[in-house]
């Protein structure tokens, strides 16, 4: 199924306007201020209403919101369902096969393999980069970690925290960390993260943090404790971090 949304996202690179698309698979969309989620989808007899969150700030995370909800109308079509999307579906860590595949779509719509590949190609990683590739794809900065850490040229390790506890983490294929069962638990101490939660400190994104690699990681037997880096993007309105960890 994965196959499947991904390569349903290229059939429709070459269309422009996402809510165009929407209203072509016989669905409409609407703007209301919603409690507790980014947008929802109603799909019955081959019709869908999807409304966005009005309180969403930026335009880069309604577009992702919009494609993650035309994912699920075009690879969920059989269904009569509805889908509540918060940040626990968005962000990738709630577990199921139909938000999965309507993550893949949404990333593969916005982001396409191919052209994010190259747009990494020969870069030195820093966050700055991060921001240039956001800005490159008119894609939030959150998305477009989560796509670099699956295409990227550069090991990454994100951890999302809410309300100052680890609900879900995801590294690169390359990255050879061993990571400990810190799902649920309190941030870790000395972590930029947990500077945010007791201090509200929030960096620029040209300050980047020197952390040990025991902070987030679990130290083998022989295996040194190496400086890493920790950047965090913030998200007021969930109390959520994305702690972005890397290596030179």
């Amino acid at each position: 199924m994965i196959k499947n949304a991904i390569s349903t996202a290229k059939n429709l690179l070459a269309f422009l306007g996402i809510e165009d698309l929407i209203v072509y698979h016989d669905g409409i969309v609407l703007e209301k201020n919603l409690r507790n989620s980014d947008g929802r989808l109603v799909m019955k007899n081959g019709k869908s209403i999807v409304t966005i969150d009005s309180k969403i700030e930026f335009p880069q995370r309604k577009r992702y919101v919009l494609a993650h909800e035309l994912g699920h109308i075009l690879l969920h079509a059989n269904m009569n369902a509805s889908f509540s999307d918060d940040d626990t579906t968005l962000e990738g860590f709630k577990k199921g096969p139909q938000e999965k595949e309507a993550n893949d779509f949404a990333a593969e719509l916005l982001m396409p393999e191919d052209s994010f590949r190259k747009a990494c190609l020969g870069r030195r990683f820093n966050p700055e980069l991060l921001v240039e590739l956001s800005n490159s794809f008119n894609t939030s900065l959150t998305s477009t970690v989560y796509r670099f850490i699956d295409l990227g040229n550069h090991p990454l390790a994100a951890f999302y925290s809410k309300n100052g506890k680890v609900q879900y983490w995801k590294k690169s294929n390359d990255m050879y960390c061993k990571i400990p069962d810190i799902n649920k638990l309190k941030v870790p101490e000395e972590s930029v993260a947990e500077e945010y939660y007791r201090h509200k400190r929030v960096y620029k994104i040209n300050d980047i943090q020197e952390i040990e690699k025991s902070t987030w990681f679990e130290l083998g037997k022989y295996e040194k404790n190496e400086t890493m880096y920790e950047f965090c993007i913030i998200t007021p309105r969930f109390n959520s971090v994305l702690s972005i960890i890397w290596q030179d």
